[in-house]
């Protein structure tokens, strides 16, 4: 802060209990981790321009304390206020309130800015700003047990959009919140990493703790942790050799030996003391804890708005009415099992249903899935010479089909589908008026295809889209309950949390813990993120095989970089282009492998996981000394360290 003004005053415990109740403003939230921004009910807020929005950032650092007019002052304009300050600091905070509380009177705007004393304070609930809540989180999960630790520190640092109060970096009287929420942040990675150590996941935990020394390598707890993963790891050679590097970046940078804890872990390190064994997990009657699998097939759930518009069409197809449906999303989100939901329906009703399903094996071999769908009833069409012909012909058949009965026409995977099969297909919705046909296609999102006559079809306005969604919580827990009995809140929290809502890799993980006879409570969280790595291991590492190497290089190196990936960084270790990795991190966003938007991460903890764990040792060892190359390079810019730019 400035020099202006005297230090905020604390509201009384009266006054701090009725401001927190915000009523009328259940849904308003602030986000200072980044850029200040705001919402209300979901929707953005116009919070205005940079001073404006400097009296909420003011207000926002000192909490629920009252905060002088004049200290509001000096973060607007600092040593050059105008003459009326306070009047233009009061019309500032009157267009706060109406943006903020936009359904208020003019008598009522005082709910969330509030005038108290000598200047105004913001009441606004503890998880109504984001730093508020990251902080609070911080300080529960030092209070948890180590698997409900890591999910609410990871959920924690998700929250992060880049430096806290981004706007107002290098203004004096942010510097000293900014510099205090950057540590915090610090210390909560340091603290989740420890905490997967303590939970037998060295191996997974030695790229992030790479990039995390890299980033600051000055902070000696990142040593020591990154020390103890390798040497838990069975890789004491490496163990030493991060020591070293440790004890070589402090004299140079500072003139000073390691501490005290560095010094200890050395010689634990060199004698291969049991001490660093990670801990052993207490025995359990494994007759008690086993879990049977269930006796019938998985539920679908979460999808009623998807099986009402599977439904409706199937009644208006009695009806005699036409209709297309594209089922699309990414790999896992359960669109094959609306088909057989569709087909199982379908045949109940009585309705003739012809399926195909498109495979990457055939993709070039002409007319494969039409041969699927019409067998040798397509022999006739399909030998004439002309193509418009064949189509023409492949009409036909189809129309002789619907003079018979109403039918539904399936296919599978069309992201995969031949062309010649596509191009009928695309030819068939646009004349589909007048004939009894329901056709309902499937298409992974994110996939490489060859047909501009896909993506005609997803532009076709006839074509009804329907895009299933990721399982909400409830929805997981219901899956839980199914496969497990029922879970405890905080179990079926970090089901959900490790799966992003994914079907497939929620059954996957929920199938692994059944196997393993896990029962779903408190105390078996931390099994969850290890049982779920191997379970989904080969799906994802099945699917960056599909694609491009350059991709596969780029996945690896963010996975190995962690949090502090960029574009940068990511060329520089997979040693590729700029142009190149940015081509690679568009096509694993739209694969659903890279979230969508910076900072660079996974979808979710399992799948980052398993693409660390995929990497072959010789190319590990090869990034790893990139890794290596950087640090020694980012040590000689200190300036560097901290939180990165986003």
């Amino acid at each position: 802060m400035g020099a202006a003004g005297g230090a905020p005053t604390a509201l009384s415990s009266t006054e701090s209990t009725r401001g927190s109740g915000v009523d009328g403003q259940p849904h308003l939230h602030l986000h200072v981790l980044g850029e200040l921004t705001a919402t209300r009910d979901g929707e953005a807020v116009d919070l205005g321009g940079r001073r404006q929005r400097a009296v909420l950032a003011g207000l926002a650092m000192q909490r629920d304390q009252i905060v002088p007019a004049d200290r509001l002052v000096d973060c607007v304009w600092g040593d050059h206020p105008p003459a009326n300050a306070n009047g233009a600091l009061q019309a500032y905070v009157s267009h706060l309130r109406r943006r903020l509380e936009p359904d208020a009177t003019a008598r009522q705007r005082e709910g969330v800015i509030a005038r108290a004393g000598p200047g105004y304070v913001l009441r606004l609930p503890p998880d109504a700003v984001d730093a508020w809540a990251f902080e609070s989180a911080v300080e529960a999960a030092a209070g948890q047990a180590p698997g409900e630790a890591v999910c609410t520190l990871d959920t924690a640092l998700r929250t992060w959009r880049g430096p806290a109060y981004a706007d107002y970096a290098g203004e004096a009287w942010a510097e000293a919140e900014i510099a205090r929420l950057a540590e915090l942040r610090g210390v909560a990675r340091e603290r989740l990493l420890g905490t997967r150590l303590e939970l037998g996941e060295a191996q997974l935990v030695i790229g992030e703790l790479e990039a995390l020394v890299a980033e600051d390598p000055l902070r000696e707890e990142r040593w020591r942790l990154l020390t103890l993963a390798l040497y838990r790891a069975h890789r004491q050679a490496a163990a030493l050799a991060a020591l070293r590097r440790a004890r070589q970046v402090l004299a140079d940078e500072l003139g000073v030996d390691p501490g005290p804890a560095l010094r200890s872990l050395e010689a634990e390190v060199l004698a291969q003391s049991p001490d660093l064994d990670a801990p052993t997990p207490p025995s359990v009657d494994r007759a008690v804890e086993l879990v049977p699998r269930p006796r019938t097939p998985d539920g679908l759930v979460d999808r009623d708005r998807e099986m009402a518009i599977l439904r409706e069409k199937l009644d208006e197809l009695e009806q005699g009415v036409p209709g297309c449906l594209l089922v699309e999303g990414p790999a896992g989100i359960g669109k094959t099992r609306l088909l057989d939901e569709l087909r199982r329906l379908a045949v109940a009703a009585g309705t003739w249903v012809r399926s195909a399903r498109s495979s990457a094996l055939e993709q070039d071999f002409e007319w494969g899935v039409v041969r699927q769908l019409f067998g040798a009833g397509a022999d006739e069409a399909l030998a004439r010479d002309e193509r418009y012909a064949v189509l023409r012909g492949l009409c036909e058949v189809t129309t002789h089909l619907a003079e018979e009965a109403p039918f539904v026409l399936c296919v599978d995977d069309i992201q995969r589908c031949d062309d010649a099969s596509l191009q009928f297909l695309t030819y068939l919705v646009r004349r589909l008026e007048g004939l009894p046909v329901l056709v309902v296609l499937a298409m992974r999102t994110g996939e490489p295809n060859r047909a501009d006559d896909l993506a005609e079809l997803v532009a076709d306005e006839s074509v009804i889209l329907v895009r299933p969604a990721p399982l909400t919580e409830q929805g997981t827990a219901d899956m839980v309950t199914e496969r497990l009995g029922r879970g405890a809140d905080a179990f079926v929290a970090a089901c959900h949390r490790m799966t992003s809502g994914n079907p497939l890799l929620l059954r996957q993980l929920l199938r692994a813990l059944a196997d393993e006879g896990v029962p779903p409570d408190v105390a078996h969280i931390d099994t969850v993120r290890a049982v779920g790595s191997r379970a989904i291991a080969s799906l994802v590492t099945l699917r960056l095989r599909r694609m491009p190497p350059t991709v596969t290089t780029v996945a690896r190196a963010v996975a190995m970089l962690g949090p502090t990936a960029d574009l940068v960084s990511v060329a520089d270790l997979a040693q590729l282009s700029e142009e190149d990795v940015a081509s690679a991190l568009d096509l694993l966003a739209r694969s659903e492998i890279l979230l969508d938007g910076h900072p660079l991460d996974f979808v979710n903890p399992l799948v980052r996981d398993a693409i660390h764990a995929d990497v072959p040792a010789g190319e590990r060892a090869l990034l790893v000394e990139r890794l290596g190359r950087r640090l020694k390079s980012s040590s000689s810019h200190p300036s560097q360290a901290g939180v990165p730019t986003q």
